[in-house]
């Protein structure tokens, strides 16, 4: 009897800097590279958010979105490029992997793997 493998939905977040001109173009250029990543692993993307060429600050407020949206168990954790393109510094990426993390989700970027904070809770 064969098992079978559970699909892990993912959110496509899109991010990138550059003149808003350009935005659009290189934010497409990015799903289809995070596309063609997805395709040979168990995960599927079941919705999309762009930037926009917004500013770091909606970066955060879209990033508490999809925190929100694992707590719910609407989806299952975010699918990005590079942590680069959605943190300000090493910090700050730390701290966006730890709240999907805490809520339950997984963060997977294209260029680093699979994100993980192996840290063992005290019960």
């Amino acid at each position: 009897m064969r098992r079978k493998i559970k699909r892990i939905d993912c959110i496509e977040y899109l991010s990138v800097q550059a003149p808003l001109e350009k935005v659009n173009m290189l934010e497409d250029k990015q799903s289809r590279y995070i596309h063609d990543h997805v395709k040979k692993s168990g995960y599927a993307i079941v919705g999309k958010i762009r930037r926009n060429g917004f500013s770091q600050r909606d970066v955060d407020r879209q990033w508490m979105q999809i925190v929100n949206m694992i707590r719910k168990k609407q989806i299952d954790g975010v699918v990005v490029a590079n942590m680069a393109a959605v943190s300000s510094s090493i910090a700050d990426a730390y701290y966006k992997v730890g709240l999907i993390v805490e809520a339950g989700g997984i963060v997977v970027t294209v260029d680093e793997g699979r994100l993980e904070m192996h840290i063992k809770e005290v019960a």
